[in-house]
């Protein structure tokens, strides 16, 4: 079962540098989806299974990643 999250993006980021970003919750075990909000490119939606992993490591993955992040529905 996933569920999805929306997080909000500190971070201004070019084309390359968010198809980076988007590469990097790819990349990840827990059935990571993520993506950009399609007019407001500081949102994320990301869809994860919660038996695998928590939000707050969905922070981490970000951060781990040089981006500042917050969640805003957990």
């Amino acid at each position: 079962m996933t569920t999805e999250i929306l997080m909000h993006i500190n971070e201004t980021m070019n084309a390359a540098q968010q198809q980076e970003f988007l590469r990097a919750f790819g990349n990840r075990p827990g059935g990571l989806q993520a993506h950009l909000h399609s007019t407001r490119e500081h949102l994320l939606f990301i869809a994860y299974d919660p038996e695998e992993l928590c939000p707050h490591d969905l922070v981490a993955i970000a951060e781990e990643n040089g981006v500042h992040a917050q969640l805003i529905d957990i």
